[in-house]
């Protein structure tokens, strides 16, 4: 993949943000453990995905589904080169395609963080990682009956019940607590995967105490300070 010119600093994501350089028109990174790469025109994508899927099959390797990491937030590139030229719009084809190869020859899809375009290819996405503020879950409020996310997990279960998001299985299952809250999210994602989150408040000042609303009337609230929270109705097994 080339830039536009040869002078300007590179542009390419995810040099741009981890550091890059070029050679020429090429942009290249050393960030992964990979070494030194420069950056596939991204229509060559399906093919190749096809290709190194193909090859486990001939094995007898059968995936039920697979996970583009990258493809959902690493914005779309260009690419200049005369001999094969690619507009971000055509990125986001290409992209798009080895979604729907997945979908059509594996199963589940997913990706990473998800950006709004590709919530018709995929079902389900990691959460952006909402650091250290209270974030007003306008993703939730929009897609949560479109596409699946875990919201924070168990490393943030109040954030993941509220956005009723899915569990992240716990690395230490003989964690009771950690399991005891998985099930809890589990349930509650049974309930609620594939209805429209209907409304979000802050039921305080300080805007440590939060209620979430779902199409059924179902209600989560969790209160940040005391560390609690409280579903409505009841889940089944605490009924």
């Amino acid at each position: 993949m080339h830039e536009e010119d040869t002078v300007s600093r590179p542009t390419a994501f995810p040099g741009a943000r981890f550091g890059t350089w070029k050679e020429g028109h090429i942009p290249f990174m050393d960030y992964w453990d990979g070494g030194k790469m420069a950056y596939m025109n991204a229509r060559l994508a399906p093919g190749h995905l096809a290709k190194n899927y193909q090859q486990m099959f001939d094995h007898g390797i059968r995936m039920q589904g697979s996970y583009l990491d990258v493809f959902g937030y690493v914005p779309p590139t260009e690419d200049f080169n005369p001999e094969h030229p690619l507009t971000r719009a055509d990125c986001m084809k290409y992209r798009a395609a080895c979604f729907r190869w997945a979908r059509n020859n594996l199963g589940i899809v997913g990706t990473e963080d998800g950006a709004d375009w590709v919530i018709p290819y995929v079902d389900y996405c990691t959460g952006a990682n909402a650091g250290r503020c209270i974030s007003v879950p306008l993703y939730s409020l929009v897609y949560h009956d479109a596409v699946m996310t875990p919201e924070g997990g168990l490393g943030d279960h109040l954030r993941c019940l509220l956005n009723a998001g899915y569990a992240g299985v716990p690395r230490d299952v003989d964690d009771k607590r950690n399991m005891d809250l998985m099930r809890r999210i589990c349930a509650l994602h049974e309930r609620v995967a594939l209805l429209e989150m209907t409304n979000h408040e802050f039921l305080n000042k300080t805007f440590r105490k939060e209620r979430s609303t779902f199409a059924d009337g179902t209600t989560v609230t969790i209160d940040r300070n005391a560390g609690t929270f409280e579903i409505r109705p009841a889940l089944k097994f605490e009924q």
